[in-house]
């Protein structure tokens, strides 16, 4: 009897232990973001989002922003837990990562010019046997792949960052520069670009974006992919999007 009674005890005190860390500070997850939240309402809106999505895991979130390039070799070599925001085919690029089932939001990458006899079809093939000089940031591996499907190499170069590309157009030193829509309108509202006329050129691509967790998270990847769903069958997706739109 008193052996059953130890025996019991012990089981009783594994149990405590374990709702005591169930009830314990939250874990911390890190991922590498390629905006702040001071350029634009798509940065503030995936930090609403995975905020509380993470929370719902029992997870606190960390956001580092880096340039597009230095966040890809962050993920790569593990120094943080992922990445808040790629597109669907980034995956190829990275296989140390995971892909997160459930996109958050669709995203459009633009060729934007300066020039005013500059036209363009949609789509990537309307870039094909152009001549253009074009440009793109370093970092956005899956857009130089589909660049380079349809232009030669003497007509791509890469820049290190956005407002460099901006610039470029602006003093007649490239064609077109591509980059996602959401990192280069805020951009395109600051002084130094506002009247410069630059222009969206064409849509090249439409797609979702998605979260990347490291290949040790693959289980978490999935239960986040879960949250997500839940939060944008809630509307809650939705209605993040509208505080983001009015934060400054």
């Amino acid at each position: 009897m008193r052996r059953r009674q130890f025996v019991t005890g012990i089981t009783l005190s594994v149990l405590a232990g374990q709702r005591a860390g169930i009830a314990g500070p939250p874990r911390r997850i890190v991922l590498a973001s390629l905006v702040t939240n001071t350029e634009g309402f798509a940065a503030r809106w995936l930090t609403l989002i995975y905020t509380d999505a993470f929370r719902q895991l029992g997870f606190e979130l960390e956001i580092r922003s880096f340039p597009a390039a230095r966040a890809g070799a962050e993920a790569a070599a593990g120094n943080v837990d992922g990445e808040l925001a790629r597109s669907f085919e980034y995956q190829a690029m990275q296989p140390n990562l995971v892909r997160v089932p459930e996109a958050t939001f669709f995203a459009s990458t633009i060729a934007y010019a300066r020039r005013h006899d500059v036209l363009l079809a949609p789509g990537w093939e309307g870039l094909r046997d152009t001549g253009y000089r074009v440009e793109y940031r370093l970092g956005y591996p899956a857009v130089a792949s589909k660049l380079a499907d349809v232009l030669p190499p003497s007509q791509l170069a890469e820049v290190r960052n956005a407002e460099t590309g901006l610039r470029k157009l602006v003093l007649g030193r490239s064609d077109l520069y591509v980059d996602v829509e959401d990192s280069i309108a805020p951009l395109l509202e600051r002084a130094e670009f506002r009247n410069a006329g630059i222009r969206p050129a064409s849509v090249l691509q439409r797609g979702p974006i998605h979260a990347y967790l490291n290949k040790q998270h693959a289980d978490l990847a999935l239960r986040l992919g879960a949250v997500l769903k839940k939060m944008r069958d809630s509307g809650q997706i939705e209605r993040y999007r509208q505080q983001a739109m009015h934060q400054n």
